[in-house]
């Protein structure tokens, strides 16, 4: 039950964390969440086909990718993206402080109660895995913005 109560909590409570954030900003950083979420899906696929985790608990309508990818990752990717767009060295250095929280205390805690267990792929090749997503992302931002600015012009 306690599993069940946080898998859906880290699902549907970081949506309200959007609430404060201006709309137009909020707007302009969703496509790389997207493109985000869109990584981590197939990461979780190539995951599953690998061995390098086993999910052993989740919500009903998600199988085997957890709800921290359409939860806490999405919305957190648009809040970093919010406060730290401004410059690529506070991006990285926030990146590297929040994943390495994710990847070697959050990892453990959903280990121990039971969410999922590593197999073949350590709490280091997750960190690595989201340092890697996180420049993906930032470039894939980068990206979007000249497009934009170009078609603006």
């Amino acid at each position: 039950m306690l599993n069940q109560m946080l898998l859906w909590s880290s699902f549907i409570l970081p949506w309200l964390l959007l609430i404060p954030l201006q709309r137009k900003q909020m707007k302009r950083f969703l496509p790389a969440a997207l493109f985000g979420a869109l990584l981590l899906t197939i990461v979780f696929q190539v995951a599953e086909q690998f061995r390098w985790w086993e999910i052993q608990e989740n919500i009903i309508i998600l199988t085997s990718v957890t709800p921290f990818v359409y939860g806490i990752f999405l919305v957190g990717t648009i809040i970093i993206l919010y406060f730290t767009y401004f410059n690529f060295w506070v991006y990285i250095i926030t990146n590297l402080i929040i994943d390495a929280f994710l990847s070697f205390g959050v990892n453990a805690l959903y280990e121990y109660l039971g969410i999922y267990r590593l197999i073949h792929i350590d709490s280091f090749g997750i960190y690595a895995l989201t340092i890697l997503i996180a420049v993906l992302i930032y470039s894939f931002q980068r990206s979007m913005d000249k497009v934009i600015y170009v078609e603006d012009q």
